[in-house]
């Protein structure tokens, strides 16, 4: 196994604290901006039912994809694993941005996209190098980094088994931001080394039949549920009124 990635395992648990302006983090990121808001609410909602699911079947690495691009699934993935790392102080919680075709992960956080994943699969650098910790919280992120030109080859490559390896010693819980499914392979590829999916569907915009594609081509993957984002607060009465109180 290759050097970088043996020094994964003992390194991850101690990550470097690393600034980001609160300012620069965007404002759908609502377990930071809005934590009183019904929108976190849900996302604390959507962490402990997967906490229930943990009860039943071991699910440590947890994947979000989206059967198309703008369906909120970086969003989702930012406020749920921040969601974890505050409800969970004591656990060790990593966020991995794996969408090496256009990760958002960084600039949602306001955090530089320097160096990441698609480098240290390359091996051009070290894990301390892509692991940061964001500002005092106890979240770990590693970006995405540069675009690779064979992005489907880098996420399917031995180093790739040999990171998720890593995260699974250094971690308690991980999260990964996966590509949308459809338009290419990665998630696919991915899916079937993950311990649980999901989907996240925008709210009146994508169509069933889509959806019914992208699980399709996740056939043989953990998909342990999905997320139905950007439902109007109007379209749930009783929480509209409960959050007015």
């Amino acid at each position: 196994m290759d050097s970088t990635m043996e020094r994964a395992g003992n390194f991850l648990p101690r990550v470097d604290e690393s600034a980001a302006s609160s300012n620069a983090v965007d404002r759908r990121v609502v377990t930071l901006t809005a934590p009183a808001s019904a929108a976190a609410e849900q996302y604390r909602t959507l962490y402990y039912r997967l906490e229930r699911m943990r009860e039943q079947r071991p699910m440590k690495v947890v994947a979000l994809t989206s059967a198309m691009p703008g369906e909120g699934k970086t969003v989702t993935s930012v406020n749920l694993a921040l969601a974890a790392a505050r409800a969970n102080p004591e656990r060790r919680i990593l966020l991995v941005d794996a969408d090496l075709r256009r990760g958002q992960v960084a600039p949602t956080l306001g955090m530089r996209n320097k160096v990441g994943l698609a480098e240290l699969l390359a091996g051009e650098c070290d894990v301390r190098d892509v692991v940061r910790r964001f500002n005092s919280t106890r979240l770990a992120v590693i970006p995405a980094g540069s675009t690779p030109e064979e992005s489907t080859q880098v996420l399917a490559s031995a180093r790739m088994k040999q990171f998720l390896k890593a995260v699974r010693e250094g971690f308690d819980e991980v999260y990964v931001d996966l590509p949308p499914t459809l338009p290419f392979a990665d998630a696919a590829i991915l899916g079937h080394q993950m311990d649980g999916v999901l989907m996240v569907i925008r709210a009146n915009v994508t169509p069933s039949k889509v959806v019914n594609q992208a699980v399709e081509q996740l056939a043989g993957a953990a998909l342990v549920g999905c997320v139905l984002n950007g439902a109007e607060v109007n379209a749930t009465p009783y929480l509209k009124n409960y959050v007015k109180k």
